[in-house]
């Protein structure tokens, strides 16, 4: 085989390694117990904002209820019961269990911004988010006011609005107002580790995006 059969090759096991780790979706709230399994390898307990990949598997103990958004079907799932799911391209599948799911779709601006959340197992990487990819022009009057409609559609336990909210404050480097809202998130909802999980995520997000843009020492 010559050097471009071979370079051929490589750019298609790249092409197809990419395409099979693309994340499709984000838990975006968890109540209850839930192990994670991706492909052969032992089973974790899941967390919340952990983003998701077609193939992985989750099993749901008794009494969970769960929340999963689709980026590329903008599908919006309310999982509640025991029983092992099957997280497919654009849905999850029930394997076994009683189980029983909600669902609604939700609009693509939402949805675009919901996959630029901070992930549990991303966060090293957030630097690299592009940044200020809205527009400038009175981008946080826009954003607020869709977030305002997103609220007021949603059920109270549904997070999505919120999360929409903080990361399109991120990707504006409005990172004053990502920390007051997170601030009275957790002032409205004291006891909720999800809260306290995404205040995490985020503080480490901003604190690499800042790095990232630090000019560096003179010598």
């Amino acid at each position: 085989m010559n050097a471009k059969s071979l370079w051929l090759c490589a750019a298609l096991v790249c092409s197809s390694f990419n395409l099979w780790c693309a994340e499709n979706a984000l838990v975006t709230s968890l109540n209850g117990t839930a192990v994670f399994s991706a492909g052969t390898a032992t089973g974790t307990t899941l967390r919340p904002f952990v983003k998701l990949r077609e193939g992985d598997r989750l099993m749901l103990k008794e009494d969970t209820r769960m929340q999963i958004v689709f980026f590329g079907s903008g599908r919006h799932e309310t999982w509640q019961g025991a029983g092992l799911l099957g997280i497919g391209s654009a849905e999850s599948t029930p394997v076994s269990g009683s189980l029983k799911v909600e669902v609604k779709t939700l609009p693509a601006i939402l949805v675009r911004q919901l996959s630029k959340t901070p992930a549990v197992e991303d966060v090293s990487r957030t630097a690299m988010v592009r940044l200020r990819s809205l527009p400038t022009g009175g981008a946080i009057d826009a954003i607020e006011k869709a977030y305002a409609d997103f609220r007021h559609q949603a059920s109270p336990g549904d997070r999505s609005p919120e999360l929409y909210l903080l990361a399109s404050y991120f990707e504006l480097r409005e990172f004053g107002k990502v920390t007051d809202k997170l601030d009275a998130l957790e002032a409205q909802n004291p006891d909720d580790a999800e809260i306290a999980k995404l205040k995490v995520l985020y503080t480490a997000a901003i604190a690499r995006a800042n790095a990232a843009t630090k000019p560096p020492a003179k010598e």
